[in-house]
């Protein structure tokens, strides 16, 4: 099995893992999950009550939506703070930990912008010039 095979480095005898990189691994898992990019987005765009985020994403239902709020905390990116009312209210705001992803999103999207969406999206050019 390919996960399980270990390579000797050249010039040592210390073994590599030869498989993906552990850290990216656990934060693509994360920011590659439907919809947690565009939430942490929408948080980080200052719309922090559960109804703004929604509307931010515009095609999320709200049980997928408590959802991923959920995982971002337990990934400890997003804060989840009640405020007393009336009416009580419910905010979600961005740890130091989620609000450095907020660059990197930038970047994907400039990606996106110049490469993504530059027109041709058939099979045989989705690769073009990955070669």
């Amino acid at each position: 099995m390919v996960d399980d095979v270990k390579e000797t480095a050249p010039d040592s005898s210390a073994p590599f893992d030869a498989g993906a990189c552990p850290s990216f691994v656990a934060a693509m898992d994360v920011i590659g999950r439907r919809w947690s990019g565009l939430i942490i987005e929408a948080i980080g765009q200052g719309n922090t009550g559960f109804a703004e985020i929604s509307r931010f994403i515009g095609v999320i239902g709200d049980t997928m939506l408590a959802r991923r709020l959920r995982e971002l905390e337990d990934d400890l990116l997003v804060v989840r703070e009640v405020v007393d009312g009336p009416p009580v209210r419910v905010r979600y705001s961005l740890t130091d930990r989620g609000a450095e992803l907020l660059p990197i999103l930038q970047q994907i999207v400039l990606w996106g912008h110049a490469h993504a969406l530059a027109g041709a999206r058939t099979p045989e050019h989705r690769f073009e010039g990955a070669k």
